[in-house]
């Protein structure tokens, strides 16, 4: 089988680079380490930095980060504090700082490690890259399926972003209340190159999460009505959102805010419309509750794949039929996903046949074409006539409803 081979740059830095220094004097003589050794996984480079005080390692793009071995050569006078031997085990997925003792100064090193960009192999079969939306940077490209499901034709765009490379930039933007078009969001915030409606909305009002630099915009606690014991009664269910991480990956995510903070659960607590409601979302309901921290983050859902598993729970997320979802119906939609090689990747396609036997896709389907990539991370987002992708300010596909619709929020790349 042919293959596209889709490449960007070669590094992406996994965690800030900063550096401190405790204690009195000069420090004309800032020599401290003089080499790194890697004892495992391997290495592929390793620069350190006495001046600004860290130490760079470039590991291959699959390399194990939770126990990285090193041993330290330190320079005459100086000696290890924390830890306190030359050889250790360190866990790189997570800020690493480490001290020396030089005289009577305390010396801080951050550990920061670099990955070597992966490829994300696009089958020629299944996708062809897009040249006629104006020029890209080089580290986004677009791709337009076209292949074929049975019985309809499908209309898909996926934008890949590579976000490892430091250069684009993914925003959550909107806000609680207000809308805009995806055009008018384009030219009012900066024109980003590629940009994707974001979450649910009702009467111009955000219903579900958006995180922008670690700022609460909009919360998520859902709350749905459906009918039990012949009433209405109102169920909490935990809903699908996608987050930026502080190492700058990406994961998907069943979440709920209470007493004013975001939890994230392993699974979503099992509703199911019809049946009995259960308990309001906490620190103790789902089990095994974590607080979530993301620095940037849109709720939608329902989660479509998490940790390279598909999931679409649906029915426990409470995007059954009286949602309007249609989660197995055919319609125009919209996902944000994330490529375990570093990539960032928003999909649309269109729907409702504004293009001749083009129906639309249903979550399943969406999903299986995310995973057919090699997706790790997605979930679905606001679909039907607020499906809308522009690059360059250029619509990818014909919005349903003949025209833009107004949404409060987006998801974009700059």
């Amino acid at each position: 089988m042919s293959t596209t081979l889709f490449k960007w740059g070669l590094l992406c830095s996994l965690l800030l680079i900063s550096c401190s220094t405790q204690g009195d004097g000069d420090e004309l003589d800032f020599v401290y380490i003089n080499e790194v050794k890697v004892v495992s996984p391997q290495g592929e480079e390793v620069k350190v930095d006495n001046f600004r005080k860290t130490i760079e390692i470039l590991f291959d793009s699959k390399a194990d980060l939770s126990a990285v071995e090193l041993e330290l050569t330190l320079a005459e006078n100086v000696r290890m504090v924390n830890p306190e031997t030359v050889r250790a085990t360190y866990d790189l997925t997570r800020e690493t700082v480490i001290q020396l003792r030089k005289d009577n100064r305390t010396i801080s090193f951050k550990i920061v490690a670099l990955l070597k960009s992966a490829e994300i192999d696009i089958s020629a079969e299944d996708w062809a890259e897009q040249h006629t939306f104006g020029a890209l940077p080089d580290y986004l490209a677009l791709f337009k399926y076209r292949g074929e499901l049975p019985g309809k034709s499908v209309k898909a765009y996926i934008a890949v972003a590579d976000v490892t490379s430091g250069k684009g930039t993914f925003r959550v933007l909107g806000e609680k209340t207000g809308s805009l078009t995806p055009a008018q969001f384009y030219q009012q915030k900066s024109q980003p190159v590629v940009l994707l409606n974001g979450g649910y909305f009702w009467s111009g009002t955000s219903l579900g999460l958006i995180i922008r630099n670690g700022q609460t915009i909009s919360h998520a606690q859902p709350v749905v009505n459906r009918t039990y014991n012949g009433a209405q009664t109102p169920y909490y269910p935990t809903q699908g959102a996608f987050g930026m991480e502080v190492n700058g990956t990406f994961t998907a995510r069943w979440v709920y805010e209470s007493a004013q903070t975001l939890y994230s659960y392993p699974s979503p607590a099992p509703n199911k419309a019809g049946e009995q409601p259960l308990p309001v979302p906490s620190a103790t309901f789902p089990q095994r509750a974590v607080a979530w921290k993301p620095t940037a983050a849109i709720g939608a859902g329902p989660l479509l794949i998490k940790n390279g598993v598909y999931q679409n729970l649906w029915e426990n997320e409470l995007f059954d039929e009286a949602s309007g979802v249609g989660p197995t119906y055919n319609h125009p939609r919209s996902a944000i996903a994330y490529h375990p090689n570093g990539y960032l990747i928003f999909f649309v396609c269109e729907g409702r046949n504004k293009t001749a036997n083009t129906p639309g896709l249903t979550l399943n389907e969406v999903a299986d074409l995310l995973l057919d990539l090699g997706c790790s991370e997605a979930i679905n987002l606001d679909g039907g006539g607020s499906s809308c992708m522009l690059m360059n300010g250029k619509e990818t596909i014909i919005p349903s409803d003949g025209k833009q619709r107004t949404i409060p929020n987006i998801v974009a790349i700059y």
